[in-house]
């Protein structure tokens, strides 16, 4: 009787999904006609694509902490420098750039063409040229605590006067109103100038953060201008409903074209939808009510791909693509707050955690592989991670930890609350965690479902025992992980906000080594460095590291010019519809 009535809830759940799904499409598609471009490629048409993590936290800039809200801001802003689909550096905003010898300043030649999109926060209402001033007005922003920034990280400790300006601005003082390390000699150059070498920085500025805002916009729409974002990029934003679309159309003033002179971007417009259940994603694209479904739901993983992971029939007829994934999945552990601030219950815990049974059993095999080694995944360029000695399953090693840690019977530790948010896998992973740690340890643990944005929030400001959650690599280099453990960017208070390293690790040790690692030229020798700073940080287990992911993308057969990334970018603007 409870099963039956557990499914007919269930059923009744997916069915006003649906319905949502179905109305969030029609209600904001509006379908427009194909038009011919060179090279036989195709203007017009509408594309739909849902995100199953709900919500993005906002679209400003400086708050972007998540893929969800950065892949949508990658259609919405420019940045200095991107990504081509073999993750190389390409330039954006900036067409070349020059670094010193000693590595400490960059220039940046900028484009003398790009315009910011119509919006009531222009005088007229007419997008004005974007100039060099605006990048350095959208990167201190990205250090101004009073902009509730997430992105101070990537400049403390390394942009000149950056660590002075967020100290005043922190303090509410008017003594410091500008970054001396970041400047504008005229309208297309921009200087960067660090306080010493560090190689990944040219890198840190595809993140979100280094998406380019005009002042008007934050001025005009305040409190609000992460629900009105204004940018250069090739789609304007238009509408955001909460948990049921957000709207954009195409930026008819774009200064990019492609090689046959196609002034991006093709589509007219792009609907999100923020459905939460991927069975419903799924099954909505197989009805063709969208144009493209990323992930695959571990229940139909046997129904796309055979034992070979060769695609079958019926989905043949779509474009499957996959990829190693620049992902890693792992359960955060806040170090700062008994019990784990006590390294021997977080060893604990990581060796009762059989790894590959969750890849096999849980997840049907669709990840890449189990984590067995470090934080940083297989697919990182240069960074061989079979040099780094991992946690792996082992109960009797996890009982002899509890032990060391002062407990001979895991039911002495207080009930441990896992958070997790709405993504169905990351879920039944938990689910599995759960078990295991009470089959090895005889330690409960509780799952608190949470929404994305508000375990991202609650996260930052320590206020989580542990929480599953996965990192994207922003850019291909081991340090973007490796920052998750750096100890230089924890705050100095519980209250505030720790990003990235949200589970506030401390080690003196790891901290100095990965520091000497970024500043050293030699790709072979900053290799060796960063080995022995992960090496470091995973024996104390600060997260206990799952599986490394592999992307899987289904897409609609007329879809063009949509490569997947080891990153799994969202990058919409050269994408055309053949139909």
């Amino acid at each position: 009787m409870k099963k039956n009535k557990l499914l007919f809830l269930l059923n009744l759940t997916v069915l006003a999904s649906l319905m949502l799904f179905s109305f969030s499409c029609s209600d904001s598609q509006k379908e427009t006609a194909i038009r011919q471009a060179k090279g036989n490629k195709k203007y017009g048409g509408s594309y739909r694509i849902n995100m199953v993590r709900g919500n993005p936290n906002g679209l400003d800039p400086v708050i972007i902490n998540s893929k969800l809200a950065d892949d949508i801001a990658q259609q919405i802003y420019d940045r200095l420098i991107t990504f081509d689909s073999n993750l190389n550096t390409v330039p954006e905003l900036a067409h070349r750039w020059e670094i010193s010898d000693d590595g400490k300043l960059y220039t940046f030649f900028l484009r003398n063409d790009v315009y910011f999109h119509d919006n009531p926060c222009f005088s007229n209402g007419k997008g004005r040229k974007l100039i060099a001033s605006d990048i350095v007005y959208s990167l201190t922003r990205a250090c101004d605590p009073q902009s509730k920034t997430v992105a101070f990280w990537a400049f403390k400790g390394k942009v000149k006067g950056a660590d002075e300006y967020y100290a005043a601005r922190l303090e509410k003082s008017n003594k410091i109103t500008n970054i001396s390390g970041i400047q504008a000699p005229n309208d297309t150059t921009l200087t960067i100038e660090l306080l010493r070498a560090y190689h990944p920085f040219l890198l840190t500025l595809v993140n979100g953060f280094g998406c380019v805002v005009p002042h008007e916009a934050v001025e005009y729409y305040k409190d609000n201008f992460f629900r009105n974002p204004v940018g250069s990029g090739p789609f304007v934003f238009t509408e955001w409903k909460d948990d049921q679309h957000l709207t954009l159309r195409r930026n008819p003033q774009y200064w990019q074209k492609d090689a046959q002179g196609n002034r991006l971007p093709f589509l007219d417009n792009i609907t999100v939808t923020f459905i939460k259940d991927d069975k419903v994603q799924h099954n909505e694209f197989m009805k063709g009510g969208l144009e493209e479904s990323f992930t695959i739901p571990t229940e139909f993983f046997p129904t796309v791909f055979n034992e070979k992971k060769e695609v079958i029939p019926p989905y043949t007829a779509y474009n499957v693509q996959q990829k190693p994934a620049l992902l890693t999945w792992f359960i955060n552990l806040l170090c700062a707050k008994p019990p784990f601030n006590n390294p021997d219950i977080r060893r604990a815990l990581s060796y009762a955690i059989d790894r590959e049974k969750i890849v096999k059993y849980v997840l049907r095999n669709a990840p890449y592989q189990p984590a067995h080694h470090g934080i940083n995944p297989p697919v990182m360029p240069g960074y061989d991670i079979k040099d780094i000695e991992g946690i792996a399953f082992n109960p009797t090693k996890a009982r002899e930890y509890l032990k060391k840690a002062g407990f001979t019977n895991g039911a002495d530790i207080p009930s441990i609350t896992l958070s997790v948010y709405q993504e169905p896998r990351l879920v039944q992973v938990a689910e599995a965690v759960q078990q295991m740690i009470k089959e090895h340890l005889n330690i409960s643990i509780n799952i608190q479902v949470l929404q994305f944005a508000e375990l991202l929030q609650r996260a930052e400001h320590g206020q989580l025992d542990c929480w599953g959650t996965r990192w994207y690599g922003d850019y291909p280099d081991p340090e973007n992980y490796l920052n998750l453990w750096d100890g230089a960017l924890v705050p100095a208070e519980l209250h505030q906000v720790s990003y990235p390293n949200e589970t506030r690790y401390v080690n003196k040790e790891m901290t100095e080594i990965l520091g000497q690692a970024v500043g050293t030229n030699d790709p072979i020798q900053r290799m060796a460095l960063y080995k022995k700073a992960e090496n470091i940080a995973i024996k104390e287990s600060p997260s206990i590291v799952l599986f490394y992911e592999m992307h899987y993308r289904l897409l609609q057969p007329y879809v063009r010019d949509y490569p997947l990334d080891a990153m799994a970018r969202v990058v919409l603007k050269n994408v055309w519809l053949d139909k």
